[in-house]
């Protein structure tokens, strides 16, 4: 959970996790608090902006010949959704990452945090970059279309 300085609204939960998951770790300070709450307060503000699509896919493009999950490198690599399709997200590569067959079978249409932490008893802060920066990217994007960033 958030901390506390953390206003409890759909919007300042996704940018506190954009600034812990996606931004610190992308600027080599995962676990530094001052920087986290620094992110957090821009994306507030407006100062800085979460990245579009295009950044998530350029990161995956480097690293094309591993999965996205477990970073195994040179198998046979199958596309998998990152926010599940009966979520009603539109289709489109903006929701695909590759992975193994072992991390593409296990995940199937499950929701991505609930299968890393719960199924597979991880850390939600060891989720990869790109997984979840397109997770927080498109939860962010529904809230916006359905009104409800604002709300608790």
């Amino acid at each position: 959970m958030p901390p506390p300085c953390v206003e409890r609204k759909i919007e300042n939960i996704i940018f506190y996790y954009y600034a812990k998951l996606v931004i610190a770790p992308s600027a080599g300070f995962k676990k530094n608090y001052g920087f986290i709450i620094n992110a957090y307060k821009k994306l507030v503000s407006g100062e800085i902006l979460i990245s579009d699509y295009e950044r998530e896919l350029l990161h995956m493009n480097e690293n094309q010949n591993s999965c996205s999950f477990c970073g195994s490198k040179d198998c046979k690599l199958d596309t998998v959704h990152i926010v599940p399709r009966y979520y009603g997200i539109p289709p489109g590569i903006h929701n695909l990452v590759y992975a193994c067959s072992k991390c593409a079978i296990s995940k199937g249409e499950k929701d991505l945090v609930e299968w890393w932490c719960k199924e597979l008893g991880k850390p939600r802060d060891d989720i990869p970059r790109v997984p979840i920066g397109i997770y927080l990217k498109i939860a962010y994007d529904l809230n916006k279309i359905n009104f409800s960033l604002k709300k608790p």
